[in-house]
């Protein structure tokens, strides 16, 4: 049988620095979990903001309606106009400009006061 002799000394040096590791492997850890999040969010906004301008764009047949005389409700569009109006002003004026926020709610201000207006000639 061999035997080893480790001092008390060298098995504390073989703790701190399996600790050490360990620390290191947790923050790692933690940053490829942040990442990870960061790139879910962002992904999950371009399409929250997609959605958001294929809502507003779809104003245009009731705009078109409007105008060849079949009047659609003025009542929802304008409230469209004023929200995205608001949104805008937020992202616009935010010290530091959100600008997904505004490009996403700016053809509202546009489509929704269009479609308001066309309605009420």
């Amino acid at each position: 049988m061999i035997c080893f002799e480790v001092g008390e000394h060298d098995m504390e040096e073989v703790l701190k620095k399996a600790e050490a590791e360990a620390e290191h492997l947790e923050e790692k850890a933690v940053q490829i979990g942040e990442s990870a999040e960061k790139s879910k969010m962002k992904i999950v906004g371009v399409i929250a903001s997609g959605l958001s301008i294929c809502m507003y764009v779809s104003y245009i047949p009731q705009i078109l309606g409007n105008l060849s005389g079949h009047q659609g409700d003025w009542i929802q569009p304008f409230v469209a106009f004023i929200n995205c109006t608001m949104w805008v002003g937020y992202g616009f004026f935010k010290e530091h400009r959100d600008w997904p926020l505004v490009i996403a709610n700016s053809p509202g201000i546009i489509f929704g006061l269009t479609a308001a207006i066309t309605a009420r000639l």
